[in-house]
C-alpha cells in the first residue's frame, strides 16, 4: 500500500489533488447548479469551513475546472446521493473496547465490492492545522461510478497527530438539511480537535446535512459516539467500557426516528452490533491490539461481510493509549496489513 501525502497549506493541497483529478479525466461539464440550493450551501461554508472552499479553488486552477461547478459539486453532492440513492445496503461496524485504562477500538468499512481496489490511505500535512492520515473509498457512490473519472480524496476514517480517531457509519433517517456533508466533518475535526470533548464542541457549532454517525476516541482514553440525524444529535458513550456503532440509532429519542428496516428490511445492523458485543466478551479478558482481527475480520461471519453487493474492504486497528494502528485489507482473502503512523 501506497501512501500519498499532500503538503501545504488549503490552496497548495488543492492544488496536488487537482492536478490528479484532471489525470484521471474528472470534468464537471454537465454539472446544472441548482440556484437555490447553491446559495445555501455556500452560505454554510462561508461560516463553517471557508478554509475547504479555498482548498477548492486550488483544485479548480490546477485542474483547469469551471470553479463554480466544482465547488457546488462538492458542497451538495452528499445532499444528491441522500435523495437519490437511499436505499443502498451501506453497512459498517466500529466499537472501542477499555482494558486496564488501555483503548482499542476497532472498524470495519464495508461497501460495494469494487472499492478493493479502489481505496487508499493518504497523508495531509498543513502547517496551519493538525496533520493526519486518512482512509478513504475514493468518493464512489455505486459499481457505475467505480471508474478514475469519479475518484477524489475523501476522508471517511481519519487519525491525526494529536491521537484523535474519527470514523463514520450511515445512517438512516427521513431529513436532509443544510449543512456541512459528513466527509468535511470528519476533515474538520481531524484538522482542528485533539480530544473527544472538543470534537463534540463542533457537533454543537457546525450543522450538517444527511443522517451519520460518528465514532469519536482519543490518546487519553476517552471515546464516544455521535448519532446524528440532520436536525439533531446525540451523544453515547460507553457502557462497562465497551461502545459500537454500527447502522441504526442506539439513543431512544433517535430511534424512533431510525427508518433502516423500513428503507432495508434485510438491513443486518442488528446482527452486527450484538455479534460484536459477544465477540468483544469472549476477547475481554484478554484483549490487545490483536483481539480487533479476531473480533471483525471473521470470515463467514455478518461482522466481516463478503457478499455479492456488499464487502469489509478494510479494518483498522487502533490502541489509542499508545498510538499504534494497523490497517488490514483483503479481509476475507490473503489478508495483508500495514502499520500506519498517527
Amino acid at each position: 500500500m501506497n501512501i500519498k501525502t499532500f503538503k501545504g497549506n488549503f490552496f497548495e493541497i488543492g492544488q496536488q489533488q487537482g492536478k490528479i483529478f484532471k489525470a484521471n479525466g474528472m470534468n464537471f461539464d454537465k454539472v446544472k447548479i441548482d440556484p437555490v440550493l447553491h446559495k445555501k450551501q455556500l452560505n454554510v461554508y462561508k461560516k463553517y469551513y471557508p478554509e475547504i472552499l479555498e482548498e477548492f479553488s486550488g483544485m479548480a486552477m490546477c485542474g483547469d475546472f469551471d470553479k463554480e461547478k466544482l465547488i457546488y459539486d462538492f458542497i451538495t453532492s452528499e445532499i444528491f446521493y441522500y435523495r437519490n440513492s437511499f436505499g443502498l445496503d451501506k453497512a459498517c461496524t466500529i466499537f472501542g473496547c477499555k482494558v486496564k485504562n488501555n483503548l482499542f477500538v476497532g472498524r470495519n468499512y464495508d461497501w460495494i465490492p469494487e472499492t478493493d481496489k479502489i481505496f487508499e490511505a493518504y497523508k495531509v500535512i498543513n502547517p496551519e492545522r493538525n496533520s493526519f492520515i486518512a482512509i478513504t473509498d475514493m468518493g464512489i457512490v455505486s459499481r457505475s461510478t467505480a471508474k478514475p473519472k469519479y475518484f477524489f480524496y475523501n476522508a471517511d476514517d481519519t487519525i491525526n497527530n494529536k491521537g484523535l480517531f474519527i470514523g463514520i457509519t450511515f445512517a438512516y433517517a427521513d431529513q436532509w438539511a443544510y449543512g456541512v456533508s459528513c466527509i468535511h466533518m470528519t476533515k474538520i475535526i481531524a484538522e482542528s480537535c485533539e480530544t473527544v470533548k472538543e470534537a463534540i464542541k463542533v457537533f454543537e457549532r457546525v450543522p450538517l446535512c444527511c443522517p451519520k454517525n460518528f465514532f469519536i476516541a482519543d490518546k487519553n482514553g476517552d471515546m464516544a459516539i455521535i448519532e446524528h440525524t440532520s436536525k439533531k444529535f446525540k451523544v453515547i458513550y460507553p457502557k462497562e467500557d465497551v461502545l459500537i456503532q454500527t447502522n441504526h440509532y442506539v439513543d431512544n429519542e433517535l430511534a424512533e426516528e431510525d427508518t433502516v428496516l423500513k428503507r432495508v428490511p434485510t438491513h443486518n445492523t442488528f446482527i452486527r452490533y450484538y455479534e460484536t458485543l459477544q465477540k468483544i466478551n469472549f476477547e475481554k479478558a484478554k484483549f490487545k491490539i490483536d483481539s480487533i482481527i479476531k473480533i471483525l475480520g471473521i470470515p463467514g461471519s455478518y461482522t466481516c461481510q463478503n457478499f455479492s453487493d456488499i464487502k469489509t474492504i478494510w479494518t483498522l486497528a487502533l490502541d489509542m493509549n499508545n498510538k499504534k494502528c494497523r490497517i488490514y485489507w483483503d479481509v476475507s482473502g490473503k489478508r495483508k496489513t500495514k502499520e500506519l503512523e498517527f
